[in-house]
Formats: C-alpha cells, sequence, structure tokens
C-alpha cells in the first residue's frame, strides 16, 4: 500500500508513480489505436476526411465536459474518479469492439472514452500531487506527464498488431480488459486519502485565472495538445499518402513506424521535465513550442521529398520536439500554484489539454478535406501550416510566463 506518510519518503513517492504510470498505460492501450487503423476505417466504412478527423478528435469532446467533475478533486480524492475513468474506458472500447459498423455507432463509443480519459490522466497527476511534498510534487508530477508518451506509443502497434492477428474487433477489446485491470491496480494499491469537504467555495476558479503564470501556462498547453493530437492523430495515413508519391517510400508498417518514431520522442519530455526543474519549466516549453511548430510547417511542404529525406529530417525532428514540454508544462502548473487549489488548476489544465486535443485532429481534417483532401500534397501543406501556427502561438504565450 502507499501510506499516508508517502510524502516524507522519496521511496514510496517513487513507488506511487510507479504505479500511477502503470495505471497509465493499461489505459492507454487503445488511445492511438483508431489513428493506426484509420486508413482502413477509411475505406472500410467509406469516410470523407472531415469524418475522420471527428473521430479521431470526439473523444476529447467528451472529456472538455467530464473534466468538470475533476474541478472537485480539492474536495474528494481524485483516487476515486481514476478508478471511475477506468472502467469507463472499458466500456468505451469493449462497446467499440462489439457494437461499432459506422461513423455513427463508432462516435458514440469513441465519446465514452473521452469521458474515460478524462478521469483518468490528469486526477491521476492530482492522486499523486495530493501525496507529495511541496518540493518533490512538481517533479514527481512531471515525470508521471512525462510516462504518457511512452505508454501512449505501444497503442499505434499493439492494436495494429492484434488487428492483423484476430481482426480489429479484438484490437479494440483487449484496450477494454486493460482499462479493467488499471481499474484494480488503483482500487488495490493506492490508500485511499481523506480529504477535507471544504465549501462550495473550493469549485471557485477565480484563483486559478488570478495566477497569470500559470494561466500562460495552461494556455500553452492548450498549443501544444492541439499540435500533439493532430500529428499523431493523422501520422500513419501521413505515411500512406506519402507513400503513393514518386518519392522513393518503402512498403513499411506505417503503425510500426509511428510506434518508433513517438518511442524517439518519447524521453524528450522527460529531458525537458528535467531541463525545466533547473532552467525553468516556462522556458523550456516555450522552445519546445518553437521548434515543433516549425518542425510541423516543414513536414506539410515535404511530402514530396525523397522519402528519406522527409523521414529524417521533418518528420523525426516534429517527433523529437512535439514532446519536450510535455512534462514541463503540467509541472510548471504545480509550481506555480498553491496546494489548496492545485485540484481546480489540473482541472483547468486538462480542460486546455482536452479542448486542444479535440480542435487539433478536427481541424486538420477539416482543413486537409476542404484544401482538396488527403491526395493533395497542398492541402496537407495548408493543414500542417495552421498546426505549427498553433504551436507558435503556444510558445509567445509560454514566453510570456518565462519572463517574469
Amino acid at each position: 500500500m502507499v501510506m499516508p506518510h508517502a510524502r516524507r519518503h522519496p521511496a514510496a513517492m517513487t513507488r506511487l508513480v510507479a504505479i500511477m504510470a502503470v495505471h497509465l498505460g493499461l489505459n492507454l492501450v487503445g488511445l492511438h489505436g483508431l489513428a493506426a487503423l484509420l486508413p482502413f476505417f477509411i475505406a472500410e466504412w467509406s469516410l470523407s476526411a472531415g469524418q475522420a478527423g471527428w473521430l479521431s478528435g470526439i473523444p476529447y469532446l467528451l472529456s472538455i465536459l467530464a473534466i468538470l467533475v475533476g474541478i472537485g478533486t480539492d474536495r474528494f480524492d481524485a483516487r476515486i474518479l481514476v478508478i471511475a475513468g477506468s472502467l469507463a474506458n472499458a466500456i468505451g472500447f469493449l462497446g467499440f469492439a462489439l457494437f461499432a459498423d459506422g461513423f455513427w455507432s463508432g462516435l458514440v463509443f469513441r465519446a465514452i472514452q473521452g469521458i474515460g480519459f478524462a478521469w483518468i490522466y490528469m486526477p491521476g497527476a492530482k492522486v499523486i500531487s495530493d501525496r507529495g511534498g511541496r518540493d518533490g510534487a512538481p517533479g514527481a508530477v512531471g515525470f508521471y506527464i512525462s510516462s504518457f508518451p511512452i505508454v501512449a506509443s505501444f497503442s499505434f502497434i499493439c492494436v495494429d498488431a492484434l488487428a492483423a492477428l484476430a481482426g480489429w474487433r479484438v484490437a479494440f477489446a483487449v484496450p477494454g480488459a486493460t482499462a479493467l485491470v488499471s481499474a484494480l491496480v488503483v482500487w488495490i494499491l493506492v490508500e485511499p486519502r481523506p480529504v477535507g469537504g471544504g465549501s462550495l467555495a473550493s469549485l471557485d476558479l477565480r484563483p486559478v485565472f488570478a495566477n497569470r503564470q500559470a494561466t500562460r501556462l495552461i494556455v500553452a498547453n492548450f498549443c501544444h495538445s492541439f499540435e500533439l493530437l493532430a500529428v499523431r492523430g493523422w501520422m500513419v495515413t501521413l505515411f500512406a499518402f506519402a507513400a503513393t508519391r514518386e518519392s522513393g517510400a518503402p512498403e513499411w508498417n506505417w503503425p510500426l513506424l509511428a510506434t518508433v518514431l513517438t518511442l524517439i520522442g518519447a524521453p524528450m519530455s522527460m529531458i525537458g521535465t528535467w531541463f525545466g526543474s533547473r532552467v525553468g519549466m516556462a522556458r523550456i516549453s516555450a522552445v519546445a513550442l518553437f521548434l515543433s511548430g516549425a518542425a510541423s510547417c516543414l513536414v506539410g511542404v515535404a511530402a514530396d521529398w525523397p522519402f528519406w529525406l522527409f523521414f529524417l529530417g521533418p518528420v523525426l525532428a516534429q517527433n523529437l520536439f512535439v514532446l519536450l514540454d510535455s512534462g514541463a508544462l503540467g509541472g510548471g502548473v504545480i509550481e506555480e500554484t498553491r496546494r489548496d487549489v492545485r485540484g481546480r488548476a489540473m482541472a483547468v489544465l486538462a480542460f486546455a489539454n482536452v479542448t486542444g486535443s479535440f480542435a487539433g485532429p478536427v481541424l486538420f481534417g477539416t482543413v486537409l478535406e476542404a484544401a482538396g483532401g488527403t491526395s493533395s500534397p497542398g492541402a496537407w501543406s495548408v493543414a500542417y501550416g495552421v498546426v505549427g501556427a498553433v504551436a507558435v502561438a503556444g510558445g509567445i504565450v509560454a514566453l510570456g510566463a518565462a519572463r517574469r
């Protein structure tokens, strides 16, 4: 069990972070599953680029509403929400596996997955924050958030391999089963923590927005999430497009390549958190957003390049830089926020995270379709240009937080 005095013992905090990272990993087995099989679903269900974008982004739209519950975690133990989120994930993935047969039915169960995501990710950070000391909590939360891209990266190849072995329905049923296991892990291994009931004033978000530094980092996190989920949601489809061009693209397993790229970039989040703890979380976040935004703009115009130059140049750079600020942004918000309002701050951060995660892939698909569709090089250039511009805007906002 994680004991109530864990905040005074680094070893206990390390164990808690490891438990919560396992919980996160079990819930994220299917996170990028739709992205991995998106070309298949576009053909199988006769989806337009806009509909594909909605299927990619709808979980995060529902997350926006589900996150409102997280505002109350200054008044109740976030552990309860994490367990409920794991159960919602199980329903969403199992329902998709059993009943989805087209755009609208798929949209319903993808939406339920969004509720699960909202209740397992940032509430998991609050579980750690509540059990950590003032000095240790920002770093512990930052490393927990940094585990997200590592565990999520395997969802590309896991779902693709399961689909090849047993069909796409089994590929989505397995993440439902692992989400159930995650609920058990948290229930058994994380000890409940009594939380003072407080008053309805604890639902007041004004103290969060009055903190200008934290608010700037929250806005920057919206831009980071917009770029990240647009990139992740359309990566496999981009590679499939590049393979149709006269650029020497090999016939590779594109979900496997997406997994490798995500894994290559994943340690960058921990590196960013490490540097951020020394030079400033806001500063490293601004640098990361500027670099990834520039790389995103370049990816869109490079799809017709020789494949190796395209892959080893802008694509690799984008996947390295897009995660550099992931842990630093969350750790920075914790660092800038008083303990008594951290639950509200993390809920607002989560709200920004899922709003960007919804807007990124949906707007990307909408722009892509309006500019000519998935077979148009110019359309890819425009869509990636929009993504890059949003990331650069986030860098400007984070730079303002760094200049305090």
